[in-house]
């Protein structure tokens, strides 16, 4: 029977600490990785939906402009109408 030291207690200590502490670090390193990716994914989908919104804002100002102008025209004629009888 083979007999354990204190000598190689500490060996195997230390051994399997510096592999918990290279896995962890691989795992940290990895997964601030993985958020980098993320966030500028997300970062992207958020520019091109405030680019979208800012076309389709923009459609619609320019339709009630028009529906504005369409409009007071009307009434300006219906005004003109009644003016003259």
């Amino acid at each position: 029977m083979k007999t354990i030291s204190a000598k190689d207690i500490k060996k195997n200590t230390i051994k399997l600490n510096n592999m918990a502490l290279e896995t962890t670090e691989k795992v940290v390193l990895k997964s601030i990785d993985k958020a980098e990716d993320l966030q500028e994914f997300t970062a992207k989908s958020i520019k091109k939906t405030l680019d979208f919104s800012e076309k389709q804002q923009g459609k619609l100002f320019n339709n009630l402009e028009k529906s504005k102008k369409m409009i007071w025209s009307n009434v300006n004629k219906g005004l003109g109408f009644f003016s003259k009888n």
